[in-house]
């Protein structure tokens, strides 16, 4: 006979602990989620894991990482949508198209994403330039 015996209930959820800290104590993980996101809630990193562990099961947390990354732009637009009131001017002023609102946000994101400009900065001067185009 086997030595083999089945693993209890309390075996099983230790190993599903370890497997998880694994995932979110991997060093890409928490340099693309887990510190700037807990940066963004004002906590720990250490209390955003345990949200993490106990929130998400092993595919989600498998899964973060890359629509964590794929979010970033997403989210980045609506936050300039709604600090520089886009909705206002484009859906209930209709001075801007929404091609126009589109192109603002784009350039702001990318100067935000890609060329790493602090935000407060980068929508300063996109409320600059925004109030400059409506001006002619």
């Amino acid at each position: 006979m086997s030595g083999y015996k089945p693993n209890t209930k309390i075996e099983n959820e230790k190993l599903l602990i370890t497997m998880k800290k694994r995932i979110i104590e991997s060093y890409k993980w928490r340099e693309d989620v887990v510190i700037p996101f807990a940066k963004e809630l004002e906590i720990s990193p250490d209390e955003l894991e345990e949200v993490l562990m106990k929130r998400l099961d092993m595919s989600s947390l498998e899964a973060i990482n890359p629509r964590f990354e794929s979010s970033q732009l997403r989210c980045i637009k609506e936050r300039i949508h709604a600090d520089l009131r886009l909705c206002w001017l484009c859906d209930v002023m209709n001075i801007l198209t929404e091609e126009e609102s589109e192109r603002i946000q784009n350039k702001i994101a990318y100067e935000v994403l890609r060329e790493n400009k602090p935000y407060d900065e980068a929508i300063e001067e996109g409320r600059k330039d925004l109030l400059e185009d409506l001006m002619r």
